[in-house]
């Protein structure tokens, strides 16, 4: 049996004749770049994220360093985060001048740890950037309290999270502004790069969308900022567009397929993601924290199970955030993960028989 982590071609299948049928339209008409479809997934996203801006761009990390843009980051500035994400996360501070501060993520599911932001905190903090990791949303309830007491505002990179929400609230919707990747492999994944920026702030929103056209504003070739270019076309919008009526639906699969594993797979020496009936985790990554984790891996691979580490080197230690002064032990919640954590096969198509066959294998390797 192959069985990789993700399974593409199977989710092309399902929307195969509206994305076709989409960009006939597109190609016929040459409306490429922020048109029809652009601005029907804007407001698709904004309507299911309950805010009332929702701004397309390139990719994920542009949607990051917009952000950041928008709430006025600049060289000097600190920004409180998380050493146990995605590069970009870290990167889109660094590239505007400012300084990754990272504070350890809690055991429990691997988000920032609220009570370490606050001895965090400086006269150089200007925004706290949280991660909804794997497709958990952080104790925000905590974190804006944090933000509203020092008046630093949240960013939320919820390039994971998509469809999360804690008592009907969104994710996307609890901080002041927040970043969206549409990366292929994600919940809501497109056919090529694409990002989103969001909040419920007029003044973020008015700025976010004049920032990513160079900072233009009403009038073209008239530039009221210094912005950069970011805009999403047409092709990759209309892709979007023909999945987002599923998301629900797929998110809903995800987390049917976790309990499946946490249930099956329960007796064993392994610490699982926990998700609940609010739907506060929708399991972008299915990730599970062993000891073996090397020898689990390569076990799984043997037997055509896929697998991925997610992520390898906490950010604290890559290379290039050396002179920050970070050393190994720094962040031990994170180093641990860093060795422990295996991403197992959880998308929505995934087979009774593919979800035995893992299970199965799992606790042959446990024998």
């Amino acid at each position: 049996m192959n069985i990789p982590v993700i399974n593409l071609k199977e989710q092309y299948k399902k929307v195969k004749k509206e994305i076709s049928r989409n960009l006939q339209e597109i190609l016929s008409e040459q409306r490429l770049i922020l048109g029809k479809y652009c601005t029907l997934l804007e407001t698709n996203i904004a309507d299911y994220a309950g805010v009332p801006y929702a701004i397309t761009c390139a990719n994920g990390t542009d949607a990051l360093i917009l952000a950041l843009m928008a709430l006025g980051i600049k060289a000097g500035d600190e920004v409180i985060t998380t050493p146990y994400t995605f590069f970009s996360t870290a990167s889109s501070i660094a590239l505007l001048g400012a300084k990754p501060v990272f504070v350890d993520v809690k055991k429990e599911d691997l988000n920032i740890d609220p009570v370490l932001i606050e001895g965090a905190i400086t006269s150089k903090t200007k925004a706290i950037t949280v991660v909804h990791l794997f497709g958990k949303l952080c104790d925000m309830d905590s974190i804006c309290k944090i933000g509203e007491k020092y008046e630093i505002p949240v960013v939320e990179d919820m390039a994971q999270s998509l469809g999360a929400r804690r008592n009907g609230k969104m994710s996307g919707s609890f901080g002041d502004i927040a970043s969206l990747s549409f990366y292929p492999t994600k919940n809501l994944g497109g056919i090529g790069e694409g990002g989103m920026v969001l909040t419920k702030r007029p003044d973020l929103g008015e700025r976010t969308k004049k920032l990513r056209v160079h900072g233009m504003g009403g009038a073209t070739y008239h530039h009221e900022m210094i912005g950069i270019n970011s805009r999403l076309d047409e092709i990759k919008a209309c892709a979007l567009v023909a999945k987002f009526p599923y998301l629900e639906s797929w998110n809903a699969k995800r987390i049917e397929n976790a309990n499946f594993y946490n249930k099956k797979l329960g007796k064993l020496p392994i610490v699982f993601p926990q998700t609940d009936a609010g739907g506060s985790h929708i399991i972008h990554q299915y990730v599970i924290r062993v000891k073996e984790r090397d020898g689990l891996q390569g076990f799984l691979k043997d037997k055509g199970i896929q697998t991925g580490i997610y992520y390898p080197v906490p950010l604290h230690l890559q290379e290039c955030f050396g002179y920050l002064g970070y050393t190994k032990g720094s962040f031990p919640v994170s180093e641990e993960a860093a060795m422990t954590s295996l991403a197992l096969p959880v998308y929505p198509e995934l087979t009774k028989v593919e979800k035995n066959y893992i299970v199965d294998s799992i606790k042959e390797f446990y024998r």
